[in-house]
């Protein structure tokens, strides 16, 4: 996949992470003898050293040694849990799992912990490259756990190794930096060049991601100076890739051509097909964000065949999605909205919603500069479709990663709530309590116990207005969004049943978009992008009343619903929206972003048959009229005045393809552009409408 992002970042977003993680990786076949003791052959090393290259046949290879009597039982367990580690490398997911099986029959055997630390590296690299970060995290972490204090040597080099990579790969940039110094010293103790070299170039990756370029590139200057001193050729192809990626962040466009072309070529020296494949991806990647569309064609085409060849579907993935990126920009619109969408196919048989929404958003951009707007449209439609999905998966997922922040002490808003929510809970078992003992003293006692329980029913009365305030101050923070202090969609779905409880939505909603947004946290950090959202969500309540509702939607959406507005004062309320988004930029931490935003808006019942539809159609409509603003050049809002639908069926069609309606008549629309642009509304209007 290739991004036309001015930041730097690594150059295939989604191939399994080679690109510091098999030198890294490879070293995960554990040497195992005892809790206190390792001893790897000097044979087995050089088959480790030569399956980073060939994976696939040095696993072959070593089936003759682990099924032989000859050699001790521990160089045969080396030999099993370094097949192992190479079957998941390809991946060949039985055999790998086959491996780990065998390791866990022998743990039950011998109870030898060091085994089963093996039996855990093989399954995290097989989660690994099946995309499950998090279920390899998991195993790496239990792996090390395992592991007596006592096993310092290889075996501990190999799982910090390891784990470092992982947590690069969850973008926990500090932790893999930790680790990675460890790992770095363990390497250096033992002495071999090529695990020298690659922990330094693995180390400068990760502070390339935390945005630590310079540090990066001093650490890997090291590399390349031991990769070069040893002369071999893999290890100096994967040294030059992330030399080429630290330069690229630099601002060094010639020195990551030299470097990435360094690194293909040393990659085929060393026979390394699965890096060859990645090389010549990354290749086209720097060729498509320069705007060489046919080289980065070449080379993708190259890079294709070995994908398949090695049957790795992530890599063909990604190849088929650079293939139609370019074919689109060389005006092969069809061609690449068919590679694309076979790269889709990929993603969706494996299930990766995120991955194929984030290719539908390339697809929509490449389109857009195409000049197939209504493909563009399209494409960001099923992206938003797509990411609605992901949130809606990733619910349970949030409700673990606040348990483990808990865990790790740092409290956050959500648990402070289900904190409240416990004592809520308390607070009505008290109350039940006080109203058993009330009548029973009623029964018990007669004229007397009406005293006492009069004095009880005051109490009661007293802890039922605690709960009701303890009630409403946990629906107002559960209903809050704690980075922006707006409602969230909890607070506004309960509004709306309330608004529309017949089902009819009556009210102007607008939805907006910041423009770019990713590229200011792939440019500055998360933390700049918060500050954006912030900000943002503060100017857009300048301009709203108190009774307007404001909700953040979404990662970078906003919004907005009010009465029922003239079609005067709903076009004076979007642009007042536009220009203090975009009239002056975000500052923080000495960073100035420029900020714009696109915007969909309309009032409903809409014109002219007044047909009555529910919130939900209500927002699918300024969705589809938000992204042809982000379609048509962002900065800008459409608002639809009029659809020309008499049922929800046609309301629906028309919606989904708002562009084409919009050229027969079915829909009028109203363009407002934001700061900065040209101010020619009518003679654009007429040109889309031709």
């Amino acid at each position: 996949m290739a991004s036309l992002s001015h930041c730097a970042r690594p150059p295939v977003a989604r191939w399994p992470a080679w690109l510091v993680a098999i030198g890294v990786g490879l070293a995960l076949c554990a040497a195992v003898v005892s809790a206190a003791a390792e001893v790897t052959s000097p044979q087995l090393l050089e088959l480790e050293r030569a399956g980073r290259a060939k994976p696939q046949e040095t696993a072959a290879q070593l089936a003759p040694l682990i099924a032989s009597n000859q050699g001790d039982a521990a160089t045969r367990l080396d030999a099993l849990i370094l097949q192992g580690w190479l079957l998941a490398t390809v991946p060949s997911e039985d055999e790998a799992e086959a491996v780990a099986r065998a390791l866990d029959a022998r743990f039950a055997a011998d109870k030898n912990p060091l085994v089963q630390a093996g039996a855990l590296l093989v399954r995290a690299r097989l989660a690994e490259q099946l995309g499950d970060v998090a279920r390899a995290g998991a195993l790496i972490d239990e792996a090390l756990a395992r592991l007596p204090s006592e096993a310092t040597g290889l075996i501990r080099l190999r799982i910090l190794a390891a784990q470092a990579h992982i947590r690069n790969g969850s973008s926990k940039y500090e932790d893999a930096i930790r680790i990675g110094h460890e790992a770095l010293s363990l390497a250096d103790a033992r002495g071999e060049a090529w695990r020298r070299a690659e922990a330094r170039s693995d180390l400068a990756y990760y502070y390339h991601q935390a945005k630590q370029d310079t540090r990066a590139s001093s650490l890997n200057q090291e590399a390349l100076a031991i990769a070069q001193a040893d002369g071999e050729p893999l290890t100096l192809a994967r040294v030059s890739t992330v030399q080429a990626i630290v330069l690229d962040a630099l601002g060094d466009r010639d020195g990551e051509k030299r470097w990435s072309l360094a690194a293909l070529d040393f990659a085929r020296q060393a026979g390394a097909k699965y890096e060859e494949a990645l090389y010549l991806a990354n290749l086209a990647d720097f060729y498509l964000k320069n705007g060489e569309y046919a080289t980065a064609l070449k080379h993708v085409q190259q890079a294709l065949p070995l994908t398949r060849e090695l049957k790795n579907l992530n890599g063909e993935m990604v190849a088929l999605a650079n293939i139609g990126l370019a074919q689109i920009a060389l005006g092969e619109i069809d061609a690449g909205k068919h590679n694309l969408r076979l790269a889709i196919d990929i993603d969706e048989r494996r299930g990766a919603l995120s991955g194929m929404a984030e290719t539908y958003l390339e697809m929509g951009q490449a389109l857009e500069r195409a000049g197939d707007l209504a493909g563009a449209v399209e494409a960001f439609h099923l992206q938003r479709t797509l990411e609605d999905q992901v949130l809606a998966r990733n619910q349970q997922k949030a409700i673990l990663e606040m348990q483990e922040a808990f865990d790790n002490g740092r409290r956050t808003r959500e648990l402070e709530l289900l904190q409240r929510q416990s004592a809520i809970q308390g607070e009505q078992l008290h109350a039940r309590s006080l109203q058993q003992r009330l009548w029973a003293l009623v029964a018990v006692c007669g004229l007397l116990a009406l005293v006492v329980a009069a004095l009880l029913m005051r109490r009661v009365r007293d802890t039922n207005r605690r709960l009701a305030q303890s009630n409403a101050q946990l629906k107002a923070h559960a209903e809050i969004d704690p980075l922006t202090g707006l409602a969230n969609r909890r607070h506004f779905q309960a509004a709306m049943r309330q608004l529309a409880a017949d089902g009819k939505f009556s009210g102007t909603v607008f939805l907006a978009d910041i423009d770019h947004f990713k590229r200011i946290n792939d440019c500055w950090g998360h933390a700049s992008g918060d500050a954006v959202l912030v900000e943002i969500a503060r100017r857009l309540r300048a301009v709203l009343r108190e009774p307007d509702l404001i909700v953040r939607w979404g990662g970078e959406e906003f919004l907005v619903v009010v009465r029922a507005l003239s079609p005067e004062a709903v076009e004076a309320l979007a642009q007042r929206m536009l220009e203090v988004v975009g009239a002056a930029p975000v500052v923080h931490d000495q960073r100035v972003m420029a900020v714009t935003a696109s915007i969909g808006y309309a009032t409903f019942p809409i014109e002219p048959t007044l047909l009555d539809v529910s919130w939900e159609r209500a927002i699918n409509l300024i969705d589809t009229a938000l992204y042809l603003a982000k379609a048509h050049g962002r900065n800008r809002a459409y608002g639809v005045r009029m659809i020309n639908a008499n049922d929800a069926e046609r309301f629906d069609a028309i919606a989904r393809s708002l562009e084409a309606a919009w050229r027969t008549g079915d829909v009028a629309l109203t363009l407002l552009e934001g700061p900065g642009r040209r101010a020619e509304f009518a003679a654009e209007a007429l040109a889309q409408a031709a």
